[in-house]
């Protein structure tokens, strides 16, 4: 079997309503569905989100990048090869999230081919996954509603709660969540708002309201920040934008700045997620899943991945970002059920395009 082709289509889908956050907010998610084609007549798929002021990639950009480097590079190879094929990707600088989508869309073809899902490729460790639903920045009233309609609808206990806009109604957000949701894991994201003195006062009252942990309080580039924040806070610290890649994880690790890393198979896939994971385990660093605005599509390549590996599953990981949405091109997007998704036994990611609503929802005609 051999890469005979490799499409690309970028597609954007609505939200149910914007979703705020420190630095702004989004109304909509843009992404573009990667397709590996075989001569055998298989097709491997995944999904790479656009965020340019995270990644500097865009959906015309992704495009572009498979059109002119990646599919030429790769048509003919054997897709089995997935760490030679990493290799191939890596000659090209940066482009790490359609680099992910590649990568991913390859394991979901070899699921195909031997006719295991991936969560068993990977290492199969559970089916089930506990999942977190992030609650966007709003007023108090409105996120503990949301947050209990969550609970209620869908059986949901962990949530990730927005911060850093104004520390009082960050206080009065936290407060409003567990008095209507008081055995609930709750977390916050700072999204790198927060000065060192300020990230200390704001840990100190997130520990009143029973907070878990908060993901980047301090901008990644302010080393000392996050370092003395991570020694100093009353609760433990999250890595997600300042661990982007494998070297910035290993940074991090080493500079104590981090207590847990979120990985996120969008930006890394499966090859470089695993190698990511295992440093974490070996530096004590807790890992969870998290998300990267997905679509059903993510939703399921994230669940595949945690599921796989005792280390992920052990917390609850950010996939339900998919409830958000005001649309989706699976068929049957992924139920949350009990607050839980649990994957089948369908081959590969189990994946089954709607193609209408992937007519529809494109954006290149």
């Amino acid at each position: 079997m051999k890469i005979s082709s490799i499409a690309t289509v970028p597609f954007t889908l609505p939200l149910r309503r914007a979703i705020g956050f420190a630095h702004g907010s989004m109304a909509s998610t843009e992404h573009v569905l990667v397709e590996i084609h075989t001569d055998d007549g298989l097709v491997g798929r995944a999904e790479a989100p656009s965020r340019p002021y995270l990644y500097g990639e865009s959906q015309a950009s992704m495009v572009e990048a498979v059109r002119l480097w990646f599919a030429p590079a790769l048509v003919g190879l054997d897709p089995f090869r997935t760490d030679s094929i990493r290799g191939i990707l890596d000659r090209t600088a940066n482009n790490n999230t359609v680099k992910g989508a590649i990568d991913i869309a390859l394991h979901d073809l070899i699921g195909q081919a031997v006719g295991q899902p991936c969560f068993k490729l990977l290492g199969g460790h559970t089916n089930r996954v506990r999942v977190t639903y992030v609650c966007g920045y709003s007023t108090p009233q409105e996120m503990a509603d949301e947050c209990a309609q969550m609970h209620e609808t869908h059986g949901v206990t962990a949530f990730k709660v927005k911060v850093g806009v104004d520390p009082r109604k960050d206080a009065a957000s936290l407060a409003a969540i567990r008095a209507r949701l008081p055995d609930a894991l709750i977390y916050v994201d700072g999204n790198e708002a927060f000065s060192e003195k300020d990230a200390l006062n704001m840990l100190a009252m997130a520990a009143a309201h029973k907070v878990a942990w908060a993901e980047e309080p301090c901008p990644t580039p302010d080393t000392v920040a996050r370092r003395r924040v991570a020694e100093h806070g009353a609760i433990p610290i999250l890595g997600d934008d300042s661990c982007r890649t494998l070297s910035e994880v290993a940074r991090e690790a080493m500079n104590a700045a981090i207590h847990l890393v979120s990985i996120k198979v969008a930006r890394t896939g499966y090859r470089l997620s695993r190698d990511i994971l295992g440093l974490a385990v070996a530096h004590g660093i807790r890992p969870l899943v998290g998300s990267q605005g997905d679509s059903g599509i993510g939703v399921l390549a994230g669940a595949h991945f945690c599921a796989a590996h005792r280390a992920t599953s052990a917390l609850p990981a950010e996939l339900c970002f998919h409830l958000n949405l005001g649309a989706d091109i699976l068929v049957d997007p992924p139920p949350i059920v009990n607050g839980e998704l649990v994957l089948d036994q369908r081959p590969g990611l189990g994946l089954t395009l709607d193609p209408d609503k992937l007519l529809r929802y494109r954006v290149d005609r």
